[in-house]
């Protein structure tokens, strides 16, 4: 995945947004306007020379806390002069961005090590969307990468997230935490190694498989590192450093700045019809800015109704569930007669569109999925599959996508 370490958005000021001087607390629609600079990302290719390296306390200090982590971490969570600098220029410059990172990760955090555990993974991987995205669901790199875990378009379809006029799965948190820990772990089963694997997932199993040629077959990231490109060179170190500076973040007097909504204060609920956010937010009287980061992934803010083997879920805070239920026939009235007045699209006239394939004899899912440039989790996902087996003679459904 082509997009830039944190490190590398530190540099630029992207990240560094203005926060309300009378509070700790960033109302929701400063927080979503101090995202919107991170869906353009540049990458630097030096730390700045002016920043002051750790004094010779705190760098005995640091190397020791280090030590301790590694010694419990499946990841090579070593100290070198590169995770030093990124230390101390995060310490220098971007405490704010950390406090950030802190308060947002209250909500994204859990969701990531369940998610992490459920696949048998190390849980430090919780901190790379930081790197990623900055926890903002709806980054886009200059390249196209979306979504709090970075997928380009290609490798999100693979992975099996819809991709369609009104839904990018790359945006919905849940679905592409899934599908991020999925491919990460089948990068791991390529190189048995997870500095290798996050540098595939950044820059792509070619140039892994490229650099470890040119270091003579070294399947040792730090071996391989100067044959890596320049941004993916400071990915695995960058991580390092998040991943020392998110564990002792109390020690370096790094304060949390709370986000808008909490992981534990939200639930999910499936709509069987189309209901429009907005609609949502007016009946309930939300914030329609929460309500819409809270469901990134509807690109015109319009949840699909039910299809056969296909549900989109709406999020909405805890409290406002029981209302919901209350009031839902009366959303859904509202968004009907708005798609009747054709003040906004109905998204039943390009979601309902399925094509229906005979398998014929040899045929895989492979090769159907690849006929109809969608994936196989897709197809899956759609005919209700658990495995891969098909029979010749079976009818299956190819979503549209």
């Amino acid at each position: 995945m082509r997009i830039a370490a944190l490190v590398c958005l530190l540099m630029t000021g992207a990240l560094h947004a203005q926060f309300p001087s009378d509070s700790n607390k960033l109302h929701f629609n400063d927080w979503m306007q101090s995202q919107a600079a991170l869906t353009v990302y540049h990458l630097s290719e030096n730390l700045p020379d002016s920043v002051v390296p750790l004094d010779a306390l705190t760098d005995s200090l640091v190397s020791a806390r280090m030590a301790l982590l590694d010694a419990a971490s499946p990841l090579d969570l070593r100290m070198t002069p590169e995770v030093k600098q990124i230390i101390a220029y995060y310490l220098r410059r971007r405490q704010q961005t950390l406090g950030r990172a802190l308060g947002h990760g209250d909500h994204y955090f859990p969701l990531f090590e369940s998610a992490l555990d459920r696949h048998g993974m190390p849980l430090e991987l919780k901190y790379l969307p930081i790197i990623e995205s900055a926890l903002n669901p709806l980054a886009q790199s200059p390249v196209g990468a979306k979504g709090i875990w970075q997928f380009m378009y290609a490798t999100g379809k693979m992975q099996g997230l819809e991709i369609s006029s009104y839904v990018d799965e790359r945006s919905d948190p849940v679905l592409a935490t899934d599908a991020a820990c999925r491919y990460l772990k089948k990068l791991y089963g390529l190189y048995d190694n997870w500095e290798l694997a996050l540098a595939a997932y950044n820059a792509g199993p070619g140039n892994v498989n490229r650099a470890i040629r040119r270091a003579g077959g070294s399947k040792n990231f730090w071996v391989i590192q100067p044959y890596l490109p320049r941004e993916t060179r400071r990915y695995v170190p960058a991580l390092i450093a998040v991943n020392y500076l998110m564990a002792h973040a109390n020690d370096h007097g790094i304060e949390a700045i709370d986000a808008p909504v909490n992981y534990f204060d939200v639930g999910s609920i499936t709509p069987a019809k189309p209901i429009a956010l907005d609609d949502v937010s007016t009946v309930l009287s939300l914030d329609p800015d929460l309500v819409h980061h809270l469901n990134p992934q509807y690109k015109l803010r319009i949840i699909p109704g039910a299809r056969e083997n296909r549900i989109y879920t709406l999020v909405l805070p805890l409290a406002a569930i029981d209302s919901f239920l209350v009031h839902q026939d009366s959303i859904v009235d509202l968004t009907a007669q708005r798609m009747k007045a054709k003040d906004m699209p109905d998204p039943s006239v390009i979601m309902a569109a399925v094509t229906h394939h005979r398998v014929k004899s040899g045929e895989t899912l492979g090769h159907i999925a690849q006929k109809y440039r969608t994936s196989v989790r897709a197809i899956q996902r759609e005919n209700n599959l658990r495995g891969t087996v098909i029979r010749a003679g079976k009818t299956l459904r190819i979503p549209s996508r």
